[in-house]
């Protein structure tokens, strides 16, 4: 494996300047721009050299290959602990979130009143649009209004930023009202396997980096499962990842084969397993996630959705990826959107809490794990 750092006057250039010593093969691992008097682009890339004679089929690396003394020591002690295979589903304390095939029943996921608030949600934003439709106004005060164009400037629906009004006395109040209303992951630091599932382009791979490296740094043993065999790609990706941060790698071709998967990492803490993008209205796709859960394992499902994507994509995704049992929701490439109502809109509509945001390439800098005030004030303010 070769790793190089290229400065240019502009990211398209070091592009060309990575294209043409590495070839086409070659991945991406971060970018930076540096201000200043000489302003400048810092691209650092990677190209995997694979041996000859690799055979094909499933790839697969048992043991770590350490970068650094420190990341070898971090918590490898070899200290006795439940398994994460069959032991993710068995072992007393060891369970987080179980989600057996039962779990992907709309009625099961909405339980605890969800299904109503949706419906209450999808019912004042009908009623708003009907009397719109009828030439009716809105008769509100006027600190009221410009609470209501202040949100809805910051793509806030219509029908959430009524709630919100209602809830508000005045701008001052916004960022503690939206808080309110919105909840945060708080990670447990357990034995858990994590699945992270999302459309396509999200950045599953760099998260999972990301993540895999904030692990390491507190002492937990990692380890990665692709089941993204769609994207010659995003295989070359991860192993790159794998082997510069020392973390063992699995390739399974056929979701049955991840329970067998997960058994040969039963020393480790936390297993991330990147799973292949696809459009949400894809009933095959959604039908293979569905697979996961029917295999009786206990696992904590994160979806990934870009935050610059469109808000009625975001909108219409729901409808699918509702069918899975998630656990959390992650906002992928911040800094490349221009508003975040977005992310309120989405949290609100799923109810489910947001356990990070990520703001960059950088690995493992651009990850951010907000509280739920700091997360209304980048929404409210425009600013991450």
């Amino acid at each position: 494996m070769k790793i190089k750092t290229f400065q240019a006057k502009t990211f398209s250039e070091a592009l060309i300047l990575v294209k043409k010593e590495m070839g086409e093969d070659a991945v991406i691992l971060s970018s930076d721009e540096q201000t200043g008097l000489r302003p400048y682009v810092e691209v650092t890339a990677a190209i995997d050299y694979e041996p000859q004679g690799r055979q094909g089929g499933a790839t697969q690396m048992s043991s770590p290959a350490p970068v650094t003394p420190a990341h070898a020591r971090n918590g490898l002690n070899g200290s006795k602990r439940p398994a994460v295979g069959a032991g993710l589903k068995d072992a007393a304390g060891a369970r987080t979130v179980s989600r057996t095939s039962d779990a992907i029943d709309p009625d099961s996921i909405d339980a605890g009143g969800l299904r109503q608030m949706r419906k209450d949600i999808e019912g004042l934003r009908k009623t708003i649009e009907e009397m719109r439709d009828r030439g009716y106004e809105m008769a509100l005060p006027e600190g009221k209004k410009k609470m209501l164009a202040y949100l809805k400037k910051r793509k806030v629906r219509e029908e959430l930023a009524f709630d919100l009004c209602d809830k508000a006395q005045n701008l001052d109040d916004l960022i503690a009202s939206m808080a309110v209303t919105m909840n945060t992951y708080n990670a447990v630091e357990t034995r858990k396997a994590i699945v992270m599932i999302g459309p396509t382009g999200v950045g599953k791979t760099t998260t999972i980096a990301k993540l895999a490296a904030r692990a390491m740094k507190n002492g937990r043993k990692v380890a990665i499962i692709n089941l993204d065999t769609y994207r010659i790609g995003a295989i070359e990706q991860i192993r790159i990842y794998s082997r510069i941060m020392g973390i063992p790698l699995d390739i399974v071709s056929d979701i049955p084969d991840l329970g067998k998967s997960l058994a040969k990492f039963s020393d480790r803490d936390i297993v991330f397993i990147d799973t292949a993008g696809r459009n949400p209205r894809d009933a095959a796709y959604i039908e293979e996630l569905r697979g996961l859960y029917r295999l009786g394992l206990s696992l904590e499902t994160h979806l990934l959705i870009s935050a610059h994507s469109d808000s009625d994509f975001m909108a219409e995704s729901h409808k699918y990826y509702r069918e899975l049992p998630i656990d959390c929701i992650g906002f992928t490439k911040v800094d490349e959107a221009v508003q975040f109502g977005s992310i309120y809109n989405l949290s609100r509509l799923y109810q489910k809490p947001v356990s990070y945001i990520t703001t960059g390439q950088r690995v493992p800098q651009d990850i951010a794990f907000p509280s739920s005030e700091r997360l209304a004030g980048m929404i409210l303010k425009g600013r991450a």
